[in-house]
């Protein structure tokens, strides 16, 4: 059945199919969700996207939420993007190059430039506080696995203050998320997705721990949300971690974690799963996710991982990655005033995050340092890694190297090697799906943009209008959108989409519909 869309060119409006709509469900009704298309560069400007078209530019006012973002291409960095030479045309430094003998640079500080993508970038003492960082991070995890007593480092920075570990896997967040919540229980796709986004929603130990005894075993076949929603209003303390705050779309509860239950309910109607067991490339998972609102690009980034370490996101670890603003600010201080790159450039912050996997062994070896690697083979930093470490990085420079300046001065949490919490680390497991056949080859997509649109669910219709050259229009709210963010619908559209709404809005407004109003048989 055909729905109606705003062409951008102009006010009249045009049939397209209907498989851009998705039909999502909130709790106790089901709704139309909405999906607009429209394009827009990849590179985003700082103003907000969504706002909405005054009346006195249209009637028709109707907006499109929806981004489209020229990347630049997201394969391996080869020589035609990562730029190694031994000496620049236009400084008489030396330029840092991965394609020379390693033993010839060993030693040697990044004096001179790395070129990316054709941009110079000139490296601060920054840079090699990274993979000085990296290295010495990674060690001090692998002294308290093996039972060494604290402290486990010289330095004092990482002695004092908490930092995550240079493999995001080995975090215990992680750890837990892929012993306790993934591998344990039923290993049917749908329940493996159900864990893991009731995991992400809270990222909390606790707060799971706590659902588990209540209620478990948790499985999406015996859901129900108000039984969920109790145990959670009962709860003792915050049931959110800190690491990860993330919005709460409102789907009309005074509550957040009913509204997150809510978005929860929202994914597994969609059936999210089919969607990762059927996806071809990553950056096609994130463009799915990030349509949802409420997610954003780093949470769906985020999201994105945790669900990788199960069997329904099989891909190569270095298929796709998202910046985010910590990476971002790390950068910056990483390669100082020869930074001069957009915050939204984020096909470009990929491209140099791609060099930083791609020469990580030669860096190692330069600075004489013994890199430990993860797990029994090993393994090297992996994309998700770098981007991960680099926000680590950003915040140690607040205390040792205070000169670069970024958002934040300061680091809150300490670390304290004589807290219960900071006790022997259990024995690290890698996820069991890394062994899939299906991540031992790179799937980028060639497609150099990503198209972000948001998805739609009809909130309320709050007023009507009758306009001469397109009929009746109805102002309509959305769900997880605030009134600002209001736009006036055509009648036609709404009839085929949620018709008992529009018959609830008509009784108790005391009109009748439009004599053109359509109305489409189910």
């Amino acid at each position: 059945m055909p729905a109606i869309r705003r062409n951008a060119s102009s006010d009249s409006f045009s049939e397209f199919e209907d498989d851009s709509y998705t039909t999502v469900k909130s709790h106790g009704s089901r709704r139309s969700a909405r999906r607009r298309k429209s394009h827009r560069p990849y590179t985003l400007s700082s103003g907000d996207s969504d706002e909405t078209d005054s009346a006195s530019s249209t009637d028709c006012a109707r907006r499109t939420r929806k981004r489209r973002r020229t990347q630049r291409d997201e394969s391996v960095i080869s020589e035609a993007s990562v730029s190694h030479s031994s000496q620049d045309e236009n400084a008489e430094e030396e330029t840092l190059t991965s394609t020379l003998p390693l033993d010839s640079t060993a030693g040697k500080k990044p004096t001179g430039p790395i070129i990316v993508s054709g941009v110079k970038l000139r490296p601060t003492e920054v840079f090699d506080a990274f993979w000085e960082f990296a290295a010495e991070r990674k060690a001090i995890d692998d002294r308290r696995r093996a039972g060494k007593p604290a402290p486990w480092t010289n330095n004092p920075i990482l002695r004092d203050y908490f930092f995550c570990n240079t493999f995001r896997v080995l975090d215990k967040g992680c750890q837990y998320l892929i012993k306790e919540v993934i591998e344990k229980g039923s290993q049917d796709p749908e329940e493996i997705v159900f864990r893991v986004i009731l995991f992400n929603l809270f990222t909390k130990i606790e707060t799971w721990e706590l659902l588990n005894r209540e209620l478990g075993p948790l499985r999406y076949k015996t859901y129900d949300h108000e039984k969920y929603a109790a145990v959670l209003a009962e709860a003792e303390g915050t049931i959110y971690t800190h690491a990860f705050i993330k919005p709460a779309p409102k789907f009309g509860h005074a509550r957040n974690y009913e509204n997150h239950l809510c978005f929860l309910e929202v994914l597994m109607d969609n059936q999210l799963f089919a969607r990762l067991l059927g996806a071809k490339y990553m950056a096609d998972v994130f463009e799915y996710l990030v349509s949802f609102p409420s997610l954003g690009h780093f949470s769906s980034y985020q999201l994105m991982l945790n669900l990788s370490y199960s069997k329904v996101l099989n891909f190569h670890r270095d298929d796709f990655v998202v910046s985010g603003p910590g990476s971002i600010s790390g950068m910056k201080k990483i390669f100082g005033a020869s930074w001069k790159v957009s915050d939204r450039d984020t096909g470009f912050h990929q491209d140099v995050m791609r060099y930083f996997v791609d020469t990580q062994e030669y860096h190692f070896q330069r600075l004489g340092l013994d890199f430990s690697g993860l797990g029994p083979k090993k393994l090297r930093m992996d994309i998700a890694d770098v981007e991960h470490t680099l926000c680590e990085v950003d915040k140690y420079c607040r205390v040792a190297f205070p000169r670069f300046k970024g958002k934040r001065t300061n680091i809150n949490r300490m670390f304290n090697p004589h807290a219960p919490k900071a006790s022997k680390p259990a024995r690290a497991v890698l996820p069991k799906a890394w062994n899939h056949s299906a991540r031992k080859v790179l799937r980028i997509r060639p497609d150099r943009s990503l198209l972000e649109e948001k998805r739609y669910e009809v909130e309320n219709i709050k007023g009507h209008k009758d306009c001469p050259e397109n009929g009746r229009l109805y102002r309509i709210s959305w769900v997880g959108f605030t009134s600002k963010h209001d736009s006036w619908e055509p009648e036609d559209m709404l009839l085929d989409e949620c018709p008992a709404m529009v018959e609830v809005y008509v009784q108790q407004a005391g009109i009748t519909h439009s004599p053109d109003a359509v109305f489409r048989p189910d």
